[in-house]
């Protein structure tokens, strides 16, 4: 009896120090310890409007399709467009934004709007168009701490650089940064399948697809020795 006290003993004492030198978990997680997320900003660009009504030039096309790439891609709302205009003149400003909304949405932006503000010297400049794309922007963590060092210390847990790199990748590389924090909504025809699968499931029913028939087929004689 003697001998199992001091056992009990070291066994105890053990436990106390393995649970004060418990290593907090998001250590040990890299999706904790270098958090991804996204946040909403704008890409904004100015057109100035064509002299005595003229065409857009080949450049500011180009920017046009571009923001409007930007919006299909990671759209974060809708595009708006803001022209000034002196008092009587708000029909041209309003042709030009115009002009500019028929690209943005032949470039694939979903939706566009146009506001017409009083401009003159203390407002905006009269004959530009100022577009802003509201889009969403991914934060990824910044790597290169080894605040805990190379070696892993008494908690056994990974220096605090582990896995920032690929939690930065992931980040760099998802086409729409919105994906970091919301699923997107089912589409298609994957979407009408688990509409149907879901539906049966509440009803109780089976959510399988219905199996199909197999002919049966034979073996072929061509070439066949046999019975010769």
């Amino acid at each position: 009896m003697s001998h199992h006290v001091p056992r009990l003993a070291a066994a105890v004492l053990i436990l106390l120090a393995l649970t004060a030198c418990a290593a907090d978990m998001s250590e040990h997680d890299e999706r904790i310890s270098h958090p991804l997320t996204a946040e909403q900003r704008s890409a904004v660009a100015v057109f100035d409007r064509p002299a005595d009504g003229g065409p857009l030039s080949g450049f500011d096309h180009d920017r046009l399709v571009r923001l409007a790439g930007e919006s299909l891609r990671r759209g974060a709302g809708p595009i708006l467009i803001t022209v000034a205009a002196k008092p009587g003149e708000e029909a041209v400003e309003q042709d030009f934004a115009q002009s500019l909304a028929e690209v943005l949405k032949n470039g694939g932006s979903a939706e566009v709007q146009i506001k017409v503000v009083a401009g003159g010297d203390a407002g905006p400049v009269v004959g530009a168009a100022e577009i802003k794309v509201p889009i969403w922007v991914a934060v990824v963590p910044e790597c290169g701490s080894f605040e805990r060092g190379i070696n892993p210390d008494q908690t056994n847990a990974p220096n605090s650089n582990w896995g920032c790199s690929i939690q930065r990748n992931k980040g760099l590389m998802v086409q729409n940064p919105a994906d970091l924090i919301r699923a997107r909504e089912a589409s298609g025809r994957d979407a009408n399948r688990s509409g149907d699968v879901l539906g049966k499931y509440g009803r109780g029913e089976a959510t399988g697809s219905a199996a199909e028939a197999i002919n049966q087929g034979s073996t072929s004689s061509v070439g066949s020795t046999s019975g010769k």
